[in-house]
């Protein structure tokens, strides 16, 4: 049971990150076929696609190192990174009403409320690795799990005729990412996951060497000013894009 289970766990995160990836593919190369028209933009595609290589960091390479050698240093670090990654992609380019509906733009905000203070309330109890490991492989990967049948669902309202056709689509799209997203958190939570698990009493905690902090912090203080600067240049070529426009709009005398 727990390897059928964690094969469709880990099917689910793969499709997920293939239509990121072909998301990123559409807005450089055919953004005409985005559903998410905000992303033709080529400093905001560039921003989804840093977000893209920071989740899967996080959630594959720095997130189960971290929980495997009991490492709170690299743990938060990466997830401090996956938040400075995130959040110009949520203040800027969240069309989820939009693309799937109210009641899932409505879901996804208050999914991400309740996200952030989970974070912060495990950061500020007493270390707890059974936490940890709930917060990379339900939470974190949720970035993944629900992308692929989100949008396959999606293409049964996708267009106002088929939308006035099945006003039960949206709804039922809904109802299947909320249940997987509770279904996720018991089979973490279980421990039903073949390829990972909450590590021991046994596994020391890590004693992180001076020069690790030194490469946490500075690699959180160098995508901090790439996701800056990056804004700001989505923000010129905003203004850039609306200046042709104002111009034959302005008055002549």
């Amino acid at each position: 049971m727990d390897w059928v289970v964690s094969a469709a766990y880990v099917s689910l995160i793969l499709w997920g990150l293939s239509v990121g990836v072909r998301q990123i593919v559409q807005g450089r190369k055919r953004p005409s076929e985005l559903l998410n028209p905000l992303f033709s933009n080529r400093v905001a595609i560039n921003l989804f696609t840093l977000h893209i290589v920071v989740v899967s960091l996080d959630l594959f390479v720095i997130g189960p190192l971290a929980v495997a050698n009991k490492s709170t240093l690299w743990y938060w670090g990466g997830r401090i990174l996956l938040l400075s990654s995130s959040l110009p992609i949520a203040a800027f380019f969240n069309r989820n009403p939009q693309s799937f509906g109210r009641l899932i733009g409505t879901w996804v905000v208050l999914r991400n409320f309740f996200e952030y203070g989970f974070h912060i309330v495990v950061a500020a109890i007493a270390v707890r690795w059974d936490l940890y490991f709930l917060l990379l492989y339900w939470l974190v990967a949720y970035r993944y799990l629900d992308v692929g049948p989100r949008r396959a669902l999606q293409k049964l309202y996708g267009t106002p005729e088929l939308k006035a056709a099945r006003p039960w689509a949206p709804v039922l799209n809904w109802a299947v990412i909320a249940s997987l997203y509770v279904a996720t958190f018991f089979v973490v939570r279980n421990d039903l996951l073949v390829f990972a698990s909450v590590p021991g009493d046994d596994v020391p905690v890590h004693d992180a060497a001076p020069w690790e902090y030194g490469v946490v912090i500075g690699v959180n203080v160098a995508l901090l000013l790439v996701v800056w600067t990056m804004v700001g240049r989505y923000a010129q070529s905003l203004v850039q894009a609306a200046s042709p426009a104002a111009d034959e709009t302005a008055p002549t005398h």
